[in-house]
């Protein structure tokens, strides 16, 4: 068996710790846009947290992985939050904005809904799907 075919046995697991993945990428890609912006110590202290935030959003994808048990708390309760930010970007006006937040709505509920199925508890350690 692949490396990758491994990730997605069960599919829910695979897709579960992709969407956590591109959801730490995505906080660590805005912290540096904002660090890259330069608006004084404000600037480096919310792209240094946003950064440091996606990097444990990272680690949960990490564990997911590696079929860690702690996983699905933090696969689920970022996705959790993640959803209610995406909510209110699409109370915008700004086309591309609520196009985005639409795009990353639909990713976080597929991560939420995977994270929580059954097989996917199996596959963290947890009890036995009957």
């Amino acid at each position: 068996m692949t490396r990758v075919s491994h990730i997605f046995e069960p599919p829910a697991l695979g897709v579960a710790v992709v969407g956590a993945a591109l959801s730490g990428v995505g906080i660590i890609g805005v912290g540096i846009g904002s660090m890259a912006a330069a608006h004084a110590g404000f600037s480096l202290g919310i792209g240094a947290v946003l950064i440091a935030y996606g990097a444990l959003v990272l680690c949960g994808a990490w564990l997911g992985l590696r079929r860690n048990s702690w996983a699905r708390g933090m696969i689920v309760a970022p996705a959790l939050l993640h959803i209610a930010t995406a909510v209110s970007f699409l109370q915008s006006d700004d086309t591309p904005q609520v196009i985005g937040a639409s795009v990353a709505l639909i990713v976080l509920v597929a991560t939420v809904v995977a994270a929580v199925l059954p097989s996917t508890r199996h596959a963290l350690g947890g009890p036995a799907v009957e």
